[in-house]
């Protein structure tokens, strides 16, 4: 039986991360026009510290729907790599 979003959502809330990612990789084989699907992947992925295959499903979301969310994560995720904390550098 096919499981869908608002499910995987449920695990991911309640911190099964593992079945939440091979349940969406499965949701996303089957539904592969779904950018909240990829959203959801790229979010896994962020919080896995998976900087590349974050950017690559969020890229996706992003194209399958320009005015989603995916596009703000992307820019979160550079933020996030981009940070230097001077105050820890040599002089």
């Amino acid at each position: 039986m096919a499981i869908t979003l608002m499910e995987i959502e449920h695990l991911l809330r309640d911190g099964d991360v593992k079945s939440a990612f091979s349940n969406l990789k499965e949701f996303l084989h089957n539904n592969p026009q779904s950018a909240e699907g990829w959203y959801l992947l790229g979010g896994i992925y962020r919080r896995e510290q998976q900087w590349g295959e974050a950017i690559n499903a969020l890229n996706k979301a992003k194209f399958l729907d320009p005015a989603g969310p995916a596009a703000h994560a992307i820019e979160h995720i550079y933020d996030i790599l981009g940070y230097q904390n001077t105050d820890l550098m040599n002089p």
